[in-house]
């Protein structure tokens, strides 16, 4: 079950897992079906956003944000496939010949730099920026890093299919031997993209703020905590749009609460910066994944829930609540979380991400000390 797997591992490794299993079939390959699959959004103003649905990008959905200036192009991410970026660039270039000059990689998550290299060959000169912190992990964190969550899935769905049983000891039904079998080549043909794509690192970095222009058009990027370590934001002021990452991030659909958590446990400094975009007052966001959204309540709501959560635990500590499973049991969110769909099964998935937060601000509030052993 979701709720027990997403207390244990990383949010990297729940989505290759969940990837594998909810799609079988083979990865698209063609970039004419790719650009069909994309979802496009016109903002208006000379901004598309173009959202590749899971089935196409495999690793999760991925929004990319193309801005068309007066002279050029600035895009915001580049997706985990080669074939959607490429779909992209295809959908760039119905609307415009003019080039991409740069390309901003929001953090170091596979599904946002991934397609790097084909905007490289797309537009020879490119610029590809990002925050100097993004650009180290990016060296750390290449094709091996992300290919052993892939290898992990392999090996699970190997072993199940050659015992004819599940972890808990269950049978693997005919049924579900027909979609492991399907899922399991589809795995292994991410796994091979996964390995053979070249790893393009930006080639200009900030720290903290940076502001540029593209003839009149002003660009704002804030480097901030979200679910990875300084990552950046995008704010055109001119446009009240703010582009997030997965600073702030929905479900693909967009109806209900964050779908996973962060790696590390900065979740005070996440919910700091959540209050700093919640200031420029945008007419639109566009988070890392789901569709727009034309207002701040989503925003508002998702600052709501990470305050209460993290008040609860503190509360709960100060009072000598030391266990994990006694500190998760003290915290109750059920209702902001049937705020952002009244129809939420809290007793699922939410609860899971609600415990894995509270784990992760017991050990922010306890210095890495706090006694998480279940």
């Amino acid at each position: 079950m979701l709720v027990t797997t997403v207390r244990r591992l990383a949010p990297l490794l729940l989505l290759t897992a969940a990837a594998a299993v909810a799609a079988p079939g083979p990865l698209e390959t063609s970039v004419d079906r790719a650009q069909a699959m994309l979802i496009h959004e016109d903002l208006g103003d000379g901004i598309h956003v173009f959202r590749a649905p899971s089935e196409l990008d495999h690793w999760t959905s991925t929004n990319s944000v193309a801005v068309i200036n007066e002279d050029d192009v600035v895009v915001f991410d580049s997706p985990t496939r080669a074939v959607t970026a490429r779909a992209v660039i295809a959908e760039i270039r119905k609307r415009t010949p003019k080039p991409v000059r740069i390309l901003i990689n929001s953090h170091w998550h596979q599904d946002h730099w991934s397609g790097n290299d084909e905007y490289v060959k797309a537009f020879p000169g490119i610029r590809i920026l990002a925050t100097a912190e993004t650009r180290d992990y990016m060296k750390r964190m290449g094709s091996a890093f992300f290919l052993a969550g892939s290898q992990r899935t392999i090996a699970r769905l190997t072993k199940e299919l050659e015992t004819g049983k599940l972890a808990d000891g269950s049978a693997v039904t005919a049924e579900a031997r027909a979609r492991k079998e399907a899922a399991l080549e589809k795995v292994r043909q991410f796994a091979e993209e996964i390995a053979s794509t070249p790893r393009v690192l930006p080639d200009m970095v900030y720290r903290g703020e940076m502001t540029f222009w593209s003839g009149a058009r002003e660009f704002r990027l804030l480097s901030v905590t979200g679910d990875a370590t300084a990552s950046t934001v995008l704010y055109l002021p001119g446009s009240r749009v703010l582009v997030t990452g997965d600073v702030l991030v929905s479900p693909a659909s967009g109806k209900g609460p964050p779908p996973w958590t962060t790696n590390s446990y900065a979740i005070t400094p996440w919910l700091e910066d959540l209050r700093r975009l919640e200031a420029l007052d945008s007419r639109a966001i566009v988070p890392g994944q789901g569709p727009t959204m034309r207002d701040e309540a989503y925003l508002r709501r998702t600052i709501t829930l990470f305050a209460s959560i993290r008040d609860q635990v503190h509360s709960a500590l100060e009072r000598g609540v030391m266990r994990l499973e006694d500190v998760q049991a003290a915290v109750d969110v059920d209702a902001i979380g049937r705020e952002y769909d009244p129809e939420l099964d809290v007793t699922g998935d939410f609860r899971g991400w609600v415990g894995t937060l509270v784990r992760k601000l017991m050990l922010e509030a306890q210095d890495g000390a706090a006694d998480v052993v279940r």
